[in-house]
């Protein structure tokens, strides 16, 4: 089992569209995620939605001990990339024991067209091929503390 986050994260900052876009997810912007949806639950990767034909998926945990961390990449209706853990598809918030709650951050993108991107893409794919398609992006917060 892992414990908590290094530093896999994208190696450049995420794009940041010009027009803003209104995500949904589980929980409120700013408040805690259930368990359900992290490593001490079931795992499961939450419903999130935004306005768009075309999104693409990002959650990163900015309190990441080594920097930010990706936690999971999705894009074209359900393609999944590698997160920071190694593992294709999502992984949810784990932060060390006893840390203060880390801040988790889902960003939606409305994309321009496909990304093009076979499943299992790394981080660092799924970003660059943002950055040339976003046309609009969006984002709420979850907090978890183990």
């Amino acid at each position: 089992m892992v414990v908590g986050c290094g530093s896999k994260g994208p190696q450049k900052p995420l794009p940041k569209p010009a027009r803003t876009i209104e995500v949904r997810a589980p929980w409120a912007d700013g408040a805690s995620i259930p368990r359900r949806y992290t490593c001490d639950g079931v795992d499961t990767a939450p419903a999130v939605t935004a306005p768009g034909a075309r999104l693409a998926i990002v959650m990163t945990d900015r309190d990441a001990p080594g920097g930010t961390f990706v936690h999971w990449t999705r894009w074209d209706a359900g393609i999944e990339g590698r997160n920071g853990f190694g593992k294709v598809g999502y992984g949810g918030p784990c932060p060390p024991k006893g840390d203060a709650p880390h801040h988790y951050v889902v960003t939606v993108y409305e994309l321009r067209h496909s990304l093009g991107l076979a499943r299992g893409a790394s981080p660092d794919q799924v970003m660059s091929a943002i950055r040339r398609s976003a046309v609009a992006g969006g984002s709420v917060t979850g907090t978890y503390k183990r």
